[in-house]
């Protein structure tokens, strides 16, 4: 299926566990092959199975009592680093993905998974919308914060030193 890339790496944002997003992935796919029959009612197949993905991701949380936090994963190949990066450089760079982990964790949950559906997944407003249960606007107003927050932390932290 070509949305279990995107199953993954969503579960594996809500549950920071390799093998456990594995398992929800499998757990997903199952159900949305035993629910087969609704896709041609369904508006959005990747909102769908991203819901899907989220409510079983909260179901394992509670089976198993883990803790819930994100780690946004850069492809440091996305900004430009490779193997001509000078070492000041990729310092640099390292630096301040490190300072947008630290910022990114300390979001609200809410803010966490939309951040995380629109810049990583790239879903569309709707699709988050759809996948989280929301209005459109509320999706909007909610990443148009998040981004201003983040926004504001790095500027503190760039301004006061406090990388680490």
């Amino acid at each position: 299926m070509p949305a279990s890339g995107k199953m993954y790496r969503y579960a594996l944002s809500i549950l920071k566990n390799p093998d456990m997003a594995h398992d929800v992935v499998q757990d997903c796919l199952i159900k949305i092959w035993q629910n087969r029959q609704k896709l041609p009612e369904v508006k959005s197949v990747d909102s769908w199975v991203m819901r899907i993905t989220r409510n079983q991701c909260y179901d394992w949380v509670k089976m198993n009592r883990y803790s819930l936090w994100v780690d946004k994963d850069i492809n440091r190949d996305d900004i430009g680093m490779n193997e001509t990066t000078g070492a000041d450089q990729k310092t640099l760079v390292n630096d301040q993905i490190n300072w947008l982990k630290k910022v990114i964790e300390t979001l609200p949950q809410k803010q966490k998974e939309i951040y995380h559906l629109r810049e990583v997944e790239e879903l569309t407003y709707q699709e988050i919308a759809e996948v989280m249960s929301l209005t459109l606007a509320e999706v909007k107003v909610t990443l148009h914060r998040t981004r201003e927050k983040i926004k504001e932390n790095i500027k503190k932290i760039e301004a006061y030193g406090l990388a680490n």
